[in-house]
C-alpha cells in the first residue's frame, strides 16, 4: 500500500512541475487505477499531461472510465473524434455507456452514432435507464444457461465465452420462456458430476432487482446477502443483466461522498477546479441561509426572555453551554439512526424503538451532565436553586435533543428525502431553537422568573 501511495504522489509532483519524460516512465510502470486516482488532484493541464503519457490504448480507456465527470471533460476536450471511439471500442459495454453519459450532449450523440454491431444497442438500453438506477449500472451481458443443460454444457460454454464477460461469478438458469428460475455457482459446476442437469443443482429462490432499482438499494442488498453479482429482472422475470460486486463498491464510495457533502450542508460535490466562485456561491448559499434565519430565530427567542436574563444574569453564561451540548447528542442520534437506516436496520426497530431507545441514551447523558453542570453553577455562584433548573433543563433538553435527532432521519426517509440532510445546518439550527427553549423554560418555572 506503501508503494503504491509513493507511485501516486510521483505522478502528480512530476506532472506538476512538468517533467514529461520522468513522468512517462513513472506512468508506465502505474496500473489504470492509481494513475486515475492520481489525476483526481490534479489542474487540467497537468491531468492532460498525465494521460497524454499513457502509452497502451487499453491503460488509456480503463482510465478514462475511472475518471469523474470533470475530469473526463478535461480529457476528451482536445482529444480526436476518432481517438475517443477507438478508446470507447476498448471498453466493457457498462463502462462505454458510463463514459458516454459523461460527455456533453452533441458529443455523446457523435459517439453514438459512431458505435457499431451490438454494442450500439446495449449501450442504448443502458443510457435509457436513470444513470443511478440498477439499470443503468448494470452490465447487461451475463452467463445464462438453460435448466436442461449440464454441468458439462455449461462448462463448455463458459470456454467459449470467457472474454466476452466481463466477470463470471454465477450460472444464471432460464426457462424455456427465457425467465430467471435459478442460480447456481461456478463450485457447484465443479463438485457435480458431467451429466448433472442445472435444475438440479441450482437454487431457485433468486435474489434480484428490477431496472429502477435504486442503486443504494441495491448496493445494499449486495451487502446483507453477501453476493458478487445481483440479477437485474423485468416484470417478467427475464434477465436484463447483472450489477457486478465492482459496480457496488463505486456505488457505495458514491453515496458515502454524497451522504458527507449533505451533512456539510454544502448539497453536491464541487470540482475545486472546474467549479466558478458563482457556481460555488451558489450551492453553499442556501444552506448558510438556513443558519442565518436559523440565528435571527435564536436571537428573537433569547430577546422574549430578556426580562428573566436581566434578573438572572448568570443565566447567559450557560448559553454556550447548553446550545453545545444539544447540538452535540442531536447530530449523534442524527447519525446513528442515519446509520441504522443505510445498513437496513431501521425498519426492524421501528420509529418509536428507535426514538425511545435514543430518548433513553438522552435522558442517561442528561443526568450526568446535570450533576455535573448543575453542580457546578451551585457552587460557583453559591444558588442550589439555581443549580437545580439548569440540571433539570439539562435532562430535559438532551432528551428532545436525542429524540428530535433521530425521528427527523426518519421522518425524511418516509418522506423519501435523503436522511443524510437530518445531520446538516437544517436539523442542527432546529435543535439548538429546542434546546434554547427548553433551557429558558425550565429555569424560568423553577427559578419562579
Amino acid at each position: 500500500m506503501a508503494e503504491i501511495h509513493q507511485l501516486v504522489e510521483a505522478i502528480r509532483r512530476l506532472a506538476r512541475k512538468g517533467a514529461t519524460p520522468s513522468l512517462a516512465r513513472t506512468v508506465d510502470k502505474a496500473r489504470a487505477e492509481d494513475i486515475a486516482v492520481a489525476i483526481r488532484h490534479l489542474g487540467p493541464t497537468q491531468i492532460r499531461l498525465v494521460f497524454g503519457c499513457i502509452k497502451d490504448d487499453q491503460v488509456q480507456s480503463e482510465v478514462l472510465t475511472r475518471l469523474d465527470l470533470n475530469d473526463t471533460l478535461v480529457v476528451v476536450e482536445d482529444m480526436p473524434f476518432e481517438r475517443l471511439v477507438a478508446l470507447l471500442d476498448l471498453m466493457e459495454v457498462d463502462d462505454e455507456a458510463d463514459v458516454i453519459a459523461r460527455l456533453p450532449e452533441e458529443l455523446a450523440q457523435r459517439a453514438m452514432k459512431a458505435i457499431h454491431g451490438d454494442d450500439k444497442e446495449i449501450v442504448e438500453d443502458i443510457l435509457a435507464w436513470p444513470e443511478d438506477s440498477a439499470g443503468g449500472i448494470m452490465q447487461p451481458i451475463a452467463f445464462r444457461l438453460k435448466e436442461f443443460q449440464t454441468c458439462r454444457d455449461a462448462i463448455s460454454a463458459l470456454h467459449e465465452q470467457e472474454e466476452d464477460l466481463e466477470m463470471v461469478f454465477y450460472i444464471y438458469v432460464e426457462n424455456e420462456a427465457d425467465q430467471l428460475v435459478g442460480v447456481t455457482s461456478l463450485r457447484a459446476l465443479l463438485t457435480h458430476g458431467p451429466s448433472t442437469a442445472l435444475k438440479d443443482i441450482m437454487e431457485p429462490e433468486v435474489i434480484t432487482v428490477g431496472p429502477q432499482t435504486d442503486q443504494e438499494d441495491v448496493a445494499r442488498m449486495a451487502s446483507r446477502y453477501d453476493l458478487l453479482a445481483i440479477p437485474v429482472v423485468d416484470e417478467n422475470r427475464r434477465l436484463l443483466g447483472i450489477v457486478t460486486i465492482d459496480d457496488v463498491v463505486d456505488v457505495i464510495k458514491e453515496e458515502a461522498a454524497e451522504d458527507m457533502m449533505l451533512m456539510a450542508g454544502v448539497g453536491d460535490d464541487i470540482d475545486a477546479h472546474s467549479a466558478g466562485v458563482v457556481s460555488s456561491t451558489r450551492q453553499r448559499l442556501p444552506w448558510l441561509v438556513v443558519t442565518l434565519l436559523g440565528g435571527i430565530a435564536m436571537a428573537e427567542l433569547i430577546g422574549r426572555f430578556e426580562v428573566a436574563l436581566a434578573k438572572e444574569a448568570v443565566l447567559a453564561g450557560f448559553i454556550p453551554v447548553m446550545m453545545g451540548l444539544g447540538g452535540n447528542v442531536g447530530i449523534q442520534a442524527a447519525t446513528i439512526t442515519v446509520r441504522n437506516i443505510a445498513i437496513g436496520r431501521a425498519e426492524s426497530s421501528g420509529i418509536l424503538g428507535l426514538v425511545l431507545k435514543e430518548a433513553r441514551v438522552g435522558l442517561l447523558l442528561g443526568t450526568v451532565f446535570a450533576v455535573a453542570l448543575g453542580g457546578y453553577a451551585a457552587l460557583r455562584h453559591s444558588n442550589l436553586h439555581l443549580g437545580g433548573a439548569i440540571a433539570a433543563s439539562g435532562v430535559l433538553e438532551l432528551i428532545a435533543a436525542a429524540s428530535l435527532g433521530s425521528l427527523v432521519p426518519l421522518i425524511m426517509q418516509r418522506l423519501r428525502i435523503d436522511p443524510a440532510v437530518a445531520t446538516g445546518p437544517f436539523v442542527t439550527t432546529s435543535i439548538d431553537l429546542v434546546a434554547l427553549s427548553i433551557y429558558f423554560t425550565t429555569c424560568m418555572l423553577i427559578l419562579g422568573l
